[in-house]
């Protein structure tokens, strides 16, 4: 579990699961830059254990590709417990299909957004996401 800096304790705070380091890196430095708290989960299942925990989160993201544990999974594990029934999650994913994409939705996923990243786009659909 890796626990990424943070800036911005006014704004909202997410929770940002994905096993790619670099991935990783480059969302948690968009969004610090537009002064979101980001806490990052460096695998599937240290995100779970971070998304039920007593710790709140207002947004997740998760990429849908990851070792060991799919994030479909992910989003299903975090949509069972209690504490993550009303949390908005955002699918961030190589996957474009529109069968990925429907499987997103069912699995629990408030919103999806394709990579390679575009940053306007995504910064967007947090903003509509942590609105609702």
């Amino acid at each position: 579990m890796l626990r990424c800096g943070t800036k911005g304790s006014q704004m909202a705070k997410i929770l940002l699961i994905d096993d790619d380091a670099p991935t990783l890196m480059l969302v948690q430095t968009l969004l610090q830059g537009h002064n979101y708290t980001v806490v990052c989960a460096s695998s599937g299942n240290a995100g779970v254990e971070m998304a039920v925990s007593d710790e709140t989160f207002d947004l997740i993201i998760t990429d849908l590709s990851m070792t060991g544990v799919s994030g479909w999974d992910v989003v299903r594990a975090i949509r069972a417990h209690p504490a993550g029934t009303e949390i908005p999650i955002l699918a961030l994913s190589a996957y474009t299909s529109a069968q990925d994409r429907d499987e997103a939705f069912e699995a629990g996923c408030s919103a999806y957004e394709n990579k390679p990243i575009n940053q306007g786009r995504l910064l967007e659909k947090i903003a509509t996401l942590l609105k609702s």
